[in-house]
């Protein structure tokens, strides 16, 4: 074969749509549980399925079958998936949520899984709560579109819409109070091409006391559109939905009602209220025959409540954008704390400053003592003056002797340079010791000094001025009134002159 007949022929291979003929064996408990449904889009005569070698235009496997396949193309064949998830009474209910996930299906078959419904049948007055276990949901709105590669739809058991959700959103569960139907698809109508476990999580409850809550953590400086079930269509008759929403600390959330449509009621009022969570006082309040503000910043977790009536023109229906933004109070707590900071460590460096500069001055000016002719110097810092010999009383005597009398004199006489220091003592010539001491006559033997009987020598007097011998004859040792005139006169023998005398 020539080049250019290969070519040709890739050619042909490209244009030419693939064929699915031959058998398929089908096993549903290989696929959660799911019934399986194939049915033909278009009359094509060409394309032939059989099922246990029956002819069918619509084929359901609910249990292990064998599929046959003819000539069809992939664009002639629907594949789709359903199952049914309730309970009769809520103690049958499961109490842990239950996985939607979309199945495995065998390569086999003449076409891809194209969507997957779970009929989910709560007991009489009770709840279906969706949740995502990869993620918060978000509405599919305009301005809010999903960027994912499937798209959830909810509807309730009466046909109408709650609306379309995709992940990565704002919304962490939903909760209806009716039976309702989720349908997993492609996005844009095409092909759920890989398989996506654990989709959604579903728990059947009790009664809440709403037709709708919407639990809603919004992420910081990413906007979130809310509307109203069933938009653009409005809000069922006399139904209500409540909005859930938490604001992180230290932000507040940012309302903005975007559009509003009033309905005018026969019956009852449409009611807009937000009430912050644990607090009686609404924030905000507005019926269809009120004008209120548009915008609104609560700081708070808070309620977003609405209710519609009977309408008897229009419908009633509310798209709702909330943004987090920064507390203004928690910016001001913060330039507070700035500006403390700030005086305080202003405060502790001038504490320092002055401190260092009280230093410094006691360095340049040090203490100066100040001096005093006795010998002795003094810092100003000291209490008072030194007390001179004449301020103490060191000088006075409880008692006087012959000797410390005689060694006073002499040193007085050594400095006022009358005579000098000696530095032995001289032989007294005069009287010997035989002779007693002059005492008073009144004086007893008890009064007796202990050292009239001890040897004693003491240095001869000098020659003094008149005024040095009447302050010795004014002593009373040598002078008292009851002495007799003999023993003021004895016989002392001559006076001796020290060396060294004046």
């Amino acid at each position: 074969m020539s080049s250019s007949r290969v070519t040709l022929h890739l050619l042909l291979l490209t244009f030419v749509p693939f064929v699915v003929s031959g058998s398929c064996k089908v096993d549903p408990s290989k696929m959660e549980g799911l019934s399986l449904h194939i049915k033909k889009l278009r009359p094509a005569p060409e394309c032939k399925m059989k099922i246990n070698s029956v002819l069918k235009d619509k084929i359901t496997v609910t249990k292990s079958s064998e599929l046959t396949f003819q000539d069809c193309l992939p664009e002639d064949v629907q594949v789709t998936a359903m199952k049914v998830i309730e309970c009769s009474q809520l103690k049958d209910c499961q109490k842990t949520p239950a996985d939607l996930s979309v199945p495995v299906l065998p390569t086999c078959l003449p076409a891809p899984l194209s969507s997957v419904t779970w009929t989910l049948r709560a007991p009489q007055s009770g709840t279906v709560e969706l949740a995502s276990p990869t993620g918060p949901l978000m509405q599919s709105l305009p301005g809010q579109q999903c960027n994912d590669s499937i798209i959830i739809k909810v509807v309730r058991d009466d046909g109408s819409t709650v609306g379309h959700f995709c992940r990565q959103g704002a919304i962490q569960n939903v909760q209806i109070h009716t039976n309702v139907s989720v349908t997993v698809s492609g996005m844009e109508g095409k092909a759920l091409v890989t398989p996506f476990k654990q989709v959604l999580n579903v728990i059947l409850k009790g009664e809440i006391s709403e037709t709708y809550i919407f639990t809603v953590s919004p992420m910081r400086d990413t906007p979130v559109l809310l509307a109203t079930p069933g938009w653009p269509i409005g809000m069922k008759d006399y139904s209500t939905v409540s909005w859930i929403v938490s604001v992180p600390p230290k932000m507040e959330a940012h309302l903005m009602f975007v559009n509003v449509s009033q309905p005018k009621c026969s019956n009852r009022h449409t009611d807009i209220r937000v009430q912050r969570v644990g607090c009686p006082e609404e924030e905000y309040s507005r019926r269809e025959d009120e004008e209120a503000k548009s915008e609104i910043t609560v700081s708070d977790n808070f309620y977003l409540n609405m209710s519609n009536c009977m309408p008897e023109q229009k419908d009633f229906k509310v798209l709702t954008k909330i943004t987090l933004q920064e507390s203004k109070n928690f910016r001001l707590t913060v330039i507070l704390s700035v500006v403390s900071t700030l005086l305080v460590i202003f405060a502790i460096v001038l504490a320092v400053v002055c401190v260092g500069i009280r230093k410094k001055k006691k360095k340049l000016n040090p203490e100066v003592s100040i001096y005093n002719p006795n010998g002795t110097s003094f810092l100003p810092a000291h209490s008072g003056f030194p007390k001179t010999r004449e301020d103490n009383e060191s000088h006075v005597y409880a008692s006087i002797e012959d000797t410390m009398v005689y060694t006073d004199l002499l040193r007085q006489g050594a400095e006022i340079g009358v005579y000098g220091e000696f530095d032995t003592y001289r032989p007294f010539t005069g009287r010997t010791d035989s002779q007693k001491p002059l005492v008073s006559e009144d004086a007893g033997a008890d009064n007796m000094p202990v050292m009239a009987n001890q040897q004693f020598q003491a240095p001869p007097l000098p020659i003094r001025p008149k005024s040095h011998d009447q302050s010795l004859v004014d002593n009373e040792i040598y002078q008292t009134e009851n002495q007799s005139e003999e023993a003021q006169s004895p016989d002392l023998g001559p006076r001796l002159e020290p060396e060294g005398g004046n």
